[in-house]
């Protein structure tokens, strides 16, 4: 038969096991997050930067595209406003021929 001092003993044991368990199973834990951390790091470096980078620079390229499609239509523009008024020009002096006789 097992004595109060012997199952206390016995208690005391199985405490101690449990902490180390618990300890090691900790330890393991905090293994795995700092791997799962890395490798979010690594595919955040490697991935996702890369492809905001590719993405950035087409919207650059786009930006710059529409400068130049913009300089070319104030450009037409111009050249429109120029006909117009030679338009405009030549209508009057019809008109004013067409008056005469």
């Amino acid at each position: 038969m097992l004595t109060k001092e012997d199952l206390q003993a016995i208690g005391e044991l199985v405490r101690s096991e449990v902490r180390a368990s618990e300890e090691r199973m900790t330890a393991r834990i905090s293994e795995s997050e700092e791997r799962t951390k890395t490798s979010i790091m690594a595919y955040i470096e490697n991935d996702v930067k890369k492809e905001i980078r590719q993405i950035a620079d087409g919207h650059k390229m786009l930006a710059e595209k529409m400068d130049r499609m913009e300089t070319k239509i104030d450009r037409l523009q111009d050249q429109v406003d120029v006909i117009q008024g030679e338009l405009t020009t030549q209508e009057m002096v019809i008109t004013r021929r067409f008056r005469v006789e």
